[in-house]
């Protein structure tokens, strides 16, 4: 049995039917499986690039199983949020 987890920014995301629906609505067509696809390479660069910059070797493969690890989606979101947490901090000082 596997276990499926989906990654959401401050517990209020779309899970991938609602973000088509939303995207579908407003013009640019596509289904579930797009949204995901889409998602999953936009995490997909991330890794990559990550594993570049820390000269770590891994495979395509590898990259990819990291990339849609809900551990590391949710660290990439953590990550952003916390940024834009400082810009807003220092925006309002």
């Amino acid at each position: 049995m596997r276990n499926k987890k989906y990654v959401t920014v401050d517990k209020k995301g779309l899970g991938l039917h609602a973000i088509a629906k939303v995207m579908s609505s407003e013009g640019s067509k596509m289904n579930h499986s797009t949204v995901r696809n889409i998602i999953n390479k936009s995490f997909v660069k991330i890794a990559k690039n990550m594993t570049t910059k820390f000269d770590l070797n891994y495979s395509k493969e590898q990259i990819f199983n990291i990339a849609k690890s809900p551990d590391f989606q949710e660290s990439v979101v953590e990550l952003l949020e916390r940024k834009q947490n400082e810009k807003w901090i220092s925006y309002k000082l």
